[in-house]
């Protein structure tokens, strides 16, 4: 089973490194680079739906 949470991303550059932000789940990280920000979100959001894939979901796709 596929299920998909699309949800936006806003990436900030505050210095030396960047904000990336998902305002639907309030969820920020950072990272040196854009991809590394990415990639830090990605995780966490993963971390944040992390509940409802123990109740069955098999996999999440962030695109």
């Amino acid at each position: 089973m596929e299920v998909r949470f699309p949800f936006s991303a806003t990436i900030l550059q505050k210095g030396d490194f960047y904000v990336a932000i998902c305002p639907e789940a309030d969820v920020i990280c950072k990272g040196n680079t854009i991809e590394e920000a990415i990639e830090n979100l990605k995780k966490e959001m993963e971390k944040f739906l992390g509940e409802e894939l123990s109740r069955g979901f098999s996999k999440i796709i962030i695109y």
